[in-house]
């Protein structure tokens, strides 16, 4: 299955999902204003971390393997078996933990998130963590398998209930409800993933009664630092800055700086849904020569489209806000366009990054990954300093324009040397 075929597959799932995350943003700006966008961006950077160290971030390994083992019908088995039951296991002692650390975890955030340390919420959260990382584990077998179609299936269903799950619960029951929206979403993609693997039945379910097998679990571990790192590195950084800038503005600032970073998801969406199918299984079998030629190949394809999208966004971008938001998210306007020239560069950045993965490059993934996250980090709070607002939106550019530099430096015999035919 070939990239622009992935994307036509890909299409319907992207659409609907822009479309809902469109709605649900207007209905969390509208009743809850920056303030609440600010508070729901640190919780989920709060959930984005268990839900990782629950999958032992061993996603992308399942999907490597899967796609390489399918046809062997023992071999595929036991990688199923040995996947399952880390998934399973890891995301139990990450529940564990949580439960006996609850009280220190929670300390940290503030009084207007005080709903998270009801033990109502504590207990919901410990099934959603272990539930979002089953779910994970059925996602990245049909990604394997390259089941689009069945793939595109659930998120259009997980991603339709559970906007109206938020929807009803924010207007209903204001912050409390956005805060308990974001941990039953993923019991409720769980129960959708799981009716429509009986349903349709991608592959056999019997796989419970193979063994663990320690050698793919030494497999799998070499894709799980990484899948780890990035996402810590990440929510690390976005963590500190979103902080930084609610002590060094207010909430009003950080609030809308948490708006632009969702407007920036929304529109690249299409590409990264598309990424997610294709890069990693197509990268994983190809030669340097064949990977050279992919490269460039999907360089010259999104390289148009990025920049087409996010010219429409910058001229539109008061009509976005307006659409998306409200008035009150007006600061966004002095982020957008180095924020939109950040994200040209960053999606050139992921097509890099991918070869890492599929590559199993776990030592180079990592010190990437922390690379940005420091350089992000220290970036934004010099600039901000120098700039005012707006440095934040310099330095995400900034640190992109680094941070592809240095992946350039770092695969210059493969994109930049002739290599043999």
């Amino acid at each position: 299955m070939n990239f622009i075929k992935t994307s036509i597959y890909s299409a319907a799932s992207t659409t609907i999902s822009l479309l809902v995350k469109l709605i649900t943003n207007k209905v969390i700006a509208v009743f809850l204003g920056t303030n609440g966008m600010f508070l729901i961006g640190q919780l989920k950077d709060f959930l984005k971390i268990g839900n990782t160290l629950g999958t032992m971030g061993i996603e992308t390994g399942t999907v490597k393997y899967t796609s390489e083992l399918n046809k062997n019908e023992t071999n595929f088995k036991e990688l199923l078996s040995t996947s399952f039951k880390i998934h399973f296991y890891s995301s139990l002692i990450v529940v564990s933990l949580l439960l006996i650390f609850y009280n220190y975890i929670t300390t940290g955030f503030s009084d207007e998130m005080s709903y998270i340390k009801d033990n109502t919420y504590k207990y919901i959260l410990c099934i959603s963590i272990i539930s979002f990382s089953i779910q994970t584990f059925i996602m990245s077998i049909l990604n394997g398998l390259k089941k689009i179609k069945l793939f595109v299936l659930i998120n259009i269903l997980a991603t339709l209930i559970s906007a109206v799950f938020l929807i009803y619960l924010v207007i209903n029951y204001s912050m409390i409800g956005a805060f308990y929206a974001l941990i039953l979403s993923p019991i409720l993609t769980l129960f959708i993933a799981i009716l429509i693997c009986v349903i349709f039945k991608p592959f056999k379910l019997n796989f419970f009664n193979y063994l663990f097998k320690v050698e793919y679990l030494k497999n799998l571990s070499n894709f799980s630092l990484m899948a780890i790192a990035a996402p810590i590195c990440l929510i690390s950084a976005t963590f500190i800055v979103r902080y930084y800038i609610y002590d060094e503005f207010d909430s009003n600032h950080a609030g809308s700086w948490e708006a632009m970073w969702r407007i920036s998801a929304i529109y690249l969406m299409f590409l990264t849904t598309t990424f997610k199918f294709y890069l990693v299984p197509t990268f994983t079998n190809l030669n340097n020569n064949q990977l050279k030629k992919e490269v460039f190949k999907i360089w010259k394809t999104i390289s148009p489209v990025i920049f087409i999208i996010t010219l429409g966004v910058f001229v539109s971008k008061d009509l976005i806000i307006n659409i998306l938001f409200t008035s009150e998210f007006n600061l966004i306007n002095s982020l957008i366009l180095f924020h939109l020239l950040g994200d040209v560069i960053k999606i050139n950045c992921w097509v890099l990054g991918n070869i890492l993965v599929a590559k199993a490059k776990t030592n180079h993934f990592i010190l990437f990954q922390v690379e940005w996250s420091i350089l992000f980090v220290v970036l934004s709070i010099i600039l901000t300093n120098i700039y005012g607002f707006v440095g934040l939106s310099i330095a995400y550019f900034v640190t992109y324009v680094i941070h592809f530099l240095l992946l350039n430096i770092y695969f210059r015999k493969l994109l930049w040397k002739a290599l043999n035919k």
